[in-house]
């Protein structure tokens, strides 16, 4: 057991209860999230014409899609994209490249503070987040690797709980239900199924994630070391 992310998830999960300090690093989900949507519309030669972070932690991704298959996969990315950056986020950390992690986040940050966000707040949002990695690049040590670990546990936390969120959205307020009732105005499917997907891949990776960086590492030779038989 690796007792020390144990540390770091526990005081990331306090932080993520503290009024306006959690809901800050909670956005960086949020980030993935709409990133999500505008990365695989992109890839699907669809447009992306703006995104949204709203203080509440919310966001919103509007796209122009160039095909109704290319919608539905626009769609599904949010969720999708957000537990597979959270299990992208487990390896890079279990192997202990937080300076990666940063950078990656500062990259996905620019990028959409240049070209895709454009409401006031999800802007000055960005460029406190750029700043805050900056930082962190800059001291290295043990404050990028703080960052980097607690990043990685606000995303796994905030896209497993958001999965359960639109599955309860789905199932009781599928009219309110984000995603899964967009997808199920495409597909014909209730949103009830939409929302069990969501919550069934995010519960299945997160797994993965705690697993990948909470596993105890066994096997480990020392270098150089050998086994000779001593003379008769």
């Amino acid at each position: 057991m690796n007792w020390k992310y144990i540390g770091y998830f526990v005081i990331a999960f306090i932080v993520i209860h503290i009024p306006f300090i959690g809901p800050f690093f909670r956005i960086a989900n949020t980030l993935i999230h709409e990133s999500s949507h505008a990365i695989v519309s992109l890839i699907l030669q669809g447009q992306v014409l703006q995104i949204r972070l709203f203080a509440n932690t919310e966001g919103v991704t509007y796209t122009m899609s160039s095909s109704y298959l290319a919608s539905m996969a626009t769609s599904a990315a949010g969720y999708v994209g957000s537990s597979l950056a959270a299990y992208g986020l487990a390896l890079l950390c279990s192997r202990g490249k937080h300076i990666a992690t940063l950078w990656l986040f500062v990259i996905l940050a620019s990028v959409n503070v240049l070209l895709w966000v454009r409401n006031p707040f999800g802007i000055i949002w960005l460029v406190l987040f750029i700043g805050l990695l900056a930082f962190a690049l800059w001291r290295k040590g043990n404050w990028a690797a703080a960052l980097s670990i607690g990043l990685f546990a606000f995303v796994l936390a905030e896209s497993v709980s958001s999965s359960f969120t639109i599955l309860w959205l789905s199932l009781y307020t599928p009219s309110g239900a984000g995603d899964a009732a967009g997808l199920a105005n495409k597909t014909g499917l209730p949103a009830g199924f939409w929302g069990v997907f969501f919550m069934i891949q995010a519960s299945l990776l997160g797994y993965l994630s705690v697993r990948t960086v909470l596993r105890k590492k066994h096997g480990r030779q020392r270098r150089g070391s050998s086994v000779t038989t001593p003379p008769l």
